[in-house]
């Protein structure tokens, strides 16, 4: 993304250039600290989006939007002000600016959003308006109406305009006056203009709607004195020009995927709730909502199906609403609602109850039938206390709280969150630097063969060796990953060093199969087939010894370019294999459409051997399965001698779990290798 900023204080720069690279991988930023300097960059380069202080050295306030608009009209401007300006600042982004943002009042994620949606909005503007243009130069081809009238207000001459309706002809007006001709409302405003007309007034006009055969027409008729006995009406149709009106209306205020009101326009809800708080001394809740699961949806079944799944939970959200109250889009797969005359948090909390519930039941999409969940955040304002950013920010915390509870759940605002907050800021800005700093490690756990008792394969595991906290469990930092998309470099990284490590230990003579996970991310990633094939090549290990491991879901849901992704790297030579499988709710008469090698029993299933009857029933047709159809069987999460005897009564290949060893980096992993005693014999 290429973003000029203009902004002279050295201070406010350094800090968006930091929040900027932060949530920005790969963006270019250019800097000014003047109005003419921010012109000259903008007529030699092509920017995606204008970060402009409206207080610079050689220009103050709106004239600095408008000169800087006037050179790059089709590049979105987002004015950056200070608390002071922040009217000024609304009323920019009313008239042509595609949003404002207060200094010291947003962070990274919030800046990012702004500038995405302020890209999107731009975007759909300049494509109305190139429709725009083009309506508007036919009706500039085409001469209007014209009326020529008496100081009385009789019309004395008519000459039609070309395709105006065909019942307007010139016996409905010629030696009639103005109050005989139309009707009595139209009629009044029209002597009006006329009078002024008549005196010498310039030019005089109104606009109007007439209900006519082919239904609602708006006109604008044009008075001007043409001569010393005459007055000119010049007529015009601008109904094609009202509805283009109504549309860039839609545009700026509302969501032009679900229909609801976007940012600007819950701002100016949330402002004008506020604002009725503070007179009547009411309470009001903010909510912030962000859909669990989403991302997974959209990578799998396409953003199509992500397009009108999220048209649904818009409209099933705005049901469990009042019409007082207001539900927006925010963006992506976040939503906010506003909540006016809230008597006490239990309120709030019964609605929040209530989108949870619609939320959790099925949705029907194209075929597709998917489940989403919500992580809700709450704060309530009470007359006095925090400003719209504040609240926002409040509830957005609460929000993330909400998703490390379990998701699928809300959570108030306390004052307790915001450590968390920032514990979380900390950890994502430092997982940014971990690939670089060679942070990561790789922890491997065995496979253990059923018949035999040897290790024979092994799955990768990453850690993180922070350097103040020390080894981070991967619960805690997985999800960053895959949330700010450095699944992806880290995910070719952990590829990369186990084959490397798999060739190390195939040189030394025990060579063992490298298993290694794939996220959504990765496997939807377009270079994936190419840059396993890249690996293979430069780390010398044979295909056979790397298996690759996605998840059921992945797999059941996987679209004709997916499937042909899994036939590519098939082809490449390695094995596939499908991890948790029995945990989803997917067909099996797809699995055998798709070129796996191995199936690996969900522990859940396994945790309960050989007690529960439901498991039992579970993992025995999950190994039947994958003997009837050829697949290898791995049982994950094998903790006792009784799991393992069941498992082995019913043929499972191999074992994996803490009976036999815990994952091992790879010093203890090549003792084991070179004869080490198994925990289990």
């Amino acid at each position: 993304m290429k973003i000029l900023l203009v902004e002279d204080n050295q201070g406010d720069a350094r800090l968006l250039d930091i929040m900027l690279r932060e949530v920005l991988t790969a963006c270019t930023l250019t800097h000014a600290d003047t109005l003419g300097k921010a012109i000259s960059h903008a007529c030699l380069m092509q920017f995606d989006i204008i970060l402009l202080d409206l207080s610079l050295p050689d220009s103050q306030g709106t004239s600095t939007f408008w000169s800087l608009h006037d050179v790059v009209s089709d590049v979105p401007i987002v004015v950056m002000t200070g608390h002071d300006d922040e009217v000024l600042a609304t009323e920019l982004a009313q008239a042509g600016a595609q949003d404002y943002l207060v200094k010291g009042s947003v962070d990274g994620r919030w800046l990012l959003r702004v500038m995405r949606y302020a890209i999107e909005r731009k975007r759909a503007e300049l494509e109305l308006r190139q429709s725009e243009a083009k309506v508007r130069a036919l009706y500039e081809a085409v001469p209007d109406l014209l009326l020529f009238l008496d100081l009385e207000g009789r019309f004395l001459e008519y000459k039609p305009a070309k395709d105006f309706p065909t019942h307007i002809e010139p016996e409905h007006f010629l030696g009639k006056t103005i109050h005989e001709a139309l009707p009595e409302g139209v009629a009044d405003q029209a002597m009006l203009c006329l009078e002024k007309a008549v005196v010498g007034k310039g030019i005089t006009s109104f606009e109007y709607q007439m209900a006519l055969p082919q239904g609602v027409t708006n006109y604008e008729s044009r008075f001007i004195r043409a001569s010393e006995e005459q007055v000119l009406c010049i007529v015009r149709d601008i109904s094609e020009s009202k509805r283009t009106q109504q549309q860039l209306h839609f545009l700026a205020h509302y969501d032009t995927l679900t229909g609801l009101p976007n940012r600007l326009l819950f701002n100016e809800s949330l402002r004008q709730a506020q604002t009725h708080a503070n007179r009547t001394s009411d309470t009001i809740a903010v909510m912030f909502i962000d859909l669990d699961r989403f991302k997974n949806i959209n990578d799998t079944l396409g953003h199509g199906v992500g397009d009108k799944l999220l048209q649904q939970v818009g409209s099933r959200i705005s049901l469990c609403i009042r019409e007082s109250d207001t539900v927006a889009r925010m963006g992506g797969d976040e939503f906010a609602v506003v909540l006016v005359n809230v008597r006490e948090e239990r309120d709030a909390a019964v609605v929040a109850e209530k989108i949870i519930d619609a939320l959790r039941l099925p949705f029907m999409v194209d075929g597709h039938e998917v489940f989403v969940g919500a992580s809700i955040g709450i704060t309530l304002y009470r007359p006095g206390q925090d400003d719209r950013d504040v609240l926002l920010e409040k509830a957005d915390v609460a929000m993330y709280h909400a998703k490390e509870r379990g998701r699928n759940n809300f959570q108030f605002y306390s004052s307790e969150m915001d450590a968390v907050a920032y514990e979380r800021l900390v950890m994502e800005n430092h997982l940014r630097h971990a690939l670089d700093r060679n942070e990561f490690i790789l922890y491997y756990q065995p496979q253990i063969a059923v018949e035999g008792g040897r290790v024979t394969a092994v799955e990768t595991l990453l850690r993180w060796q922070h350097p103040e906290r020390g080894l981070v469990a991967p619960g805690e930092f997985i999800s960053l990953l895959e949330e700010s998309g450095l699944i992806v470099p880290v995910g070719k990284w952990v590829l990369k060093t186990s084959c490397q490590q798999g060739r190390l230990w195939y040189d030394a003579g025990t060579p063992v199969r490298v298993a290694v996970n794939l996220s959504v991310r990765q496997f939807k990633h377009p270079g994936l087939v190419a840059d396993v094939a890249e690996i293979l090549a430069e780390s010398g290990l044979p295909p056979e010894l790397l298996e690759l491991e996605l998840t059921e879901s992945m797999f059941m849901d996987s679209a004709t370019g997916d499937v042909n992704k899994l036939t590519q790297l098939k082809a490449l030579g390695v094995s596939l294999a499908i991890d948790d499988f029995g945990s989803g709710a997917s067909s099996l008469a797809y699995l055998k459409d798709f070129p796996v090698d191995t199936l690996k029993i969900c522990q859940s299933f396994v945790l309960n051997l050989p007690h529960n009857n439901d498991d039992s029933a579970i993992a025995s047709a999950v190994l039947g399965l994958a003997q009837a159809m050829n697949f290898t069987s791995v049982a994950e999460g094998v903790e006792n001698a009784q799991q393992a005897d069941f498992l082995r009564e019913r043929r499972c290949d191999y074992f994996q779990g803490f009976l036999f060893s815990k994952p091992l980096p790879v010093d203890e992993l090549d003792l084991l290798l070179n004869g080490s005693k198994l925990q289990d014999s």
